[in-house]
């Protein structure tokens, strides 16, 4: 079962570092070995159906297939490997001071985005640690 934490991150710009810190709140999902295999089937399932498919490709299944075939392995062993993902939120903008959504990605330390109203160029550090500000 996933567990989802929520964290209070601060948003700066990265064009712009005289402009005060906004804060974000962000949620980070935990995959337990049995998600992250199902997750891994998954990707893998798909994969192996699009080399199926492209079988009937002419020309193209020369290349096409036998990518899908080995993508099918590397893309389900490196989702097996995410324990941990970003799954998006919400945070203010620095310059404009409007809400923004903040995307989903992996978990790393340093991620970006833009601004959806000013498209200023935004980062955000993510916690290392575990000091959680609220369990979902």
């Amino acid at each position: 079962m996933s567990v989802n934490h929520e964290y209070i991150i601060l948003v700066s710009s990265r064009d712009n570092r005289e402009l005060t810190p906004t804060n974000a709140t962000i949620t980070r999902i935990d995959f337990d070995k049995s998600e992250r295999i199902k997750n891994a089937l998954k990707t893998f399932g798909f994969l192996i159906t699009m080399a199926f498919i492209s079988i009937f490709v002419p020309i193209l299944h020369f290349v096409l297939v036998p990518a899908f075939f080995l993508g099918s392995f590397i893309f389900a062993m490196d989702k097996f490997g995410e324990k941990t993902r970003n799954k998006g939120g919400q945070g203010e903008c620095p310059k404009c001071h409007q809400h923004f959504k903040v995307q989903p990605s992996k978990w790393v330390p340093r991620i970006t985005n833009n601004c959806d109203h000013c498209h200023e160029d935004l980062e955000m550090l993510l916690p290392v640690s575990d000091e959680l500000i609220a369990n979902s």
